[in-house]
C-alpha cells in the first residue's frame, strides 16, 4: 500500500510541475434523448483514441503516456492505481445541465478536475496507454434518461467495471475496482466501445 501511495504522489508532482500548454475542450451542441447519450458515447471514445480537435491528445499522445507509466510506477495492481488516481486526484465536477462538456485526458489531468464523462475518458485514455482495453456503459436509472457513465476494462474476457467517480476514500467499501452503482428496478446500462 506504500509503493501504491508514494506512486501517486510522484505521479501527480509530475503532472502538477508539467510545462506542457493544455488541451483545448471540445464543445458539441447534444441532440435530445438517447441521440444525445449515443453522440456523447461517440465523442469520448474519440477523444481516447485522440480524434476530439484541435489537440488530438489520445491515449498515444506522449503526455498521457508519461502519466499512465508515472501512476503504476512501482508495480502493484495497475487497475487499481490507476482507477484510484482519477478517482481520488482528479476532482469531480457537475457539468451544467443539459450541456455536455468533452475534455480529453490530458486536459483533464491538467485541470485536475472533470464530470463523469471526462473523469471516464481519463481513465479508459491510461488503460489505453497501458494496454488495457476498455469500454464506457452509460446508466440510465429510469430505463430511458442516461446521467451517469463510468468505464469496463476487459480483464482475461471479463469486464470488470471501474466507477472513477465513486468515493473510495477513507477505507469505505465501494469504489474499488469491480464496484460500479447500482441501478433501481427497470434501469438499463448501455456499452458501448471505444477501439471497434
Amino acid at each position: 500500500m506504500a509503493a501504491h501511495a508514494s506512486a501517486l504522489k510522484i505521479a501527480a508532482n509530475i503532472l502538477a510541475h508539467s510545462s506542457v500548454p493544455a488541451a483545448s475542450l471540445h464543445v458539441e451542441p447534444l441532440i435530445n434523448g438517447i441521440g444525445g447519450t449515443y453522440q456523447t458515447l461517440d465523442a469520448m471514445a474519440r477523444a481516447v483514441r485522440g480524434e476530439i480537435p484541435p489537440d488530438y491528445s489520445g491515449w498515444d499522445d506522449l503526455y498521457n503516456q508519461k502519466a499512465a507509466s508515472s501512476i503504476v510506477f512501482g508495480g502493484g495492481d495497475q487497475l487499481a492505481a490507476l482507477l484510484a488516481f482519477v478517482r481520488d486526484s482528479i476532482q469531480y465536477v457537475n457539468h451544467p445541465w443539459n450541456m455536455q462538456v468533452m475534455q480529453d485526458c490530458r486536459r483533464t489531468l491538467e485541470s485536475r478536475q472533470g464530470d463523469c464523462v471526462s473523469k471516464s475518458v481519463c481513465l479508459a485514455t491510461l488503460l489505453a496507454c497501458r494496454g488495457v482495453a476498455s469500454r464506457f456503459v452509460a446508466q440510465a436509472p429510469d430505463g430511458q434518461n442516461h446521467d451517469h457513465v463510468y468505464v469496463q476494462a476487459d480483464i482475461e474476457g471479463q469486464w470488470v467495471s471501474l466507477d472513477p467517480t465513486a468515493d473510495g476514500r477513507e477505507g469505505r467499501p465501494f469504489g474499488d475496482v469491480g464496484w460500479s452503482q447500482t441501478l433501481p428496478a427497470g434501469g438499463i446500462e448501455t456499452p458501448h466501445s471505444i477501439f471497434f
